[in-house]
């Protein structure tokens, strides 16, 4: 006989791909409150701060406090993401770690492809990147557009200040903290549940995963970093899809992130104004960004075709 717990189990599951959207939104939210209520709790006892200097802090960081604010920062990859993937695949599926794909095998080999076209990407999404910097919105939206101006510059100012590490504590902090739990915790959110989900909505591959990668590269709020961000989100979801396993577009994640903590805890210019930013801008990109092309397509191709003959092989 189906225990109660089944049967209330049974009533998610059971539930529309729209109405298991709006539940993950509500969870998103709810978990986002708690989450902020439980980060402040631990900060005031960590660090012996008031409310008060905390919400000072957390508007206006600084290098003194950075520490406070990476804390925050960790606490907020688990809550928004980790855990709300976790419950919306216990909840809509009486296998989490299959609904997840986080218990299919891959490849060493496809994992090496994967990082190789990363970083075979670098100076064509710096190109993308310098394009998407000189758009410019309407007159009658100027009012949006230096809203979003200003949102870019004090994102661009944090994650200078995350990236100026000095110590190789500093260095594994930020690579657990922008490299690791981002690629575990945004793969698992939006290509794990929020993909599949919209790929059951729309019964389409393509719209789901171009979808998906809207919304992970919205949810940034970086309108100017936004193509680059949206083309990731489509090469994360493609790279889902055809290889069945959530550790595929984590280890891409894990990939573009990592190679950046890596780059600036050495590099002696701050973000912006280094080669791994203007690679492939100059004047004269050339040849520099044609060998990106190239090189990223038959990676991505040598990729598909990979994946493509081992499905086929089982």
């Amino acid at each position: 006989m189906m225990s109660l717990f089944d049967s209330f189990r049974n009533s998610f599951i059971q539930l529309s791909s729209a109405a298991k959207i709006i539940l993950l939104i509500l969870i998103v939210l709810a978990l986002a409150l708690v989450g902020s209520f439980i980060a402040m709790a631990l900060a005031v006892m960590l660090y012996h701060c008031d409310i008060n200097t905390l919400s000072r802090i957390i508007r206006n960081p600084d290098e003194a406090h950075v520490h406070i604010i990476k804390f925050f920062q960790i606490f907020q990859s688990v809550t928004l993401f980790i855990i709300p993937a976790l419950v919306a695949s216990w909840l809509f599926s009486k296998n989490a770690p299959g609904y997840l794909k986080v218990n299919t095998q891959t490849s060493a080999f496809t994992v090496l492809l994967v990082f190789l076209s990363v970083f075979a990407a670098i100076p064509l999404l710096n190109i993308v990147t310098s394009f998407n910097a000189r758009l410019d919105l309407p007159d009658s939206w100027q009012v949006l557009e230096n809203e979003m101006k200003a949102m870019e510059e004090s994102a661009g100012r944090l994650t200078e200040l995350f990236l100026k590490s000095n110590s190789t504590a500093d260095l594994l902090i930020n690579f657990l903290m922008i490299a690791i739990l981002p690629a575990i915790g945004e793969e698992l959110f939006f290509r794990g549940v929020v993909q599949r989900l919209l790929i059951e909505l729309t019964k389409n591959e393509h719209i789901g995963i171009f979808i998906a990668a809207f919304v992970f590269s919205f949810i940034h709020f970086q309108f100017y970093g936004f193509l680059p961000r949206f083309l990731l989100g489509l090469y994360f979801g493609y790279l889902f899809i055809w290889s069945g396993t959530i550790w595929i577009p984590i280890a891409a994640h894990l990939a573009n992130n990592g190679i950046a903590v890596f780059y600036y805890h050495f590099a002696s210019k701050p973000v912006g104004q280094t080669a791994l930013d203007t690679v492939g801008t100059t004047d004269d990109p050339g040849y520099l960004l044609y060998i990106s092309v190239f090189t990223t397509c038959i990676l991505i191709g040598m990729i598909y075709l990979r994946e493509k003959n081992n499905r086929s092989a089982l």
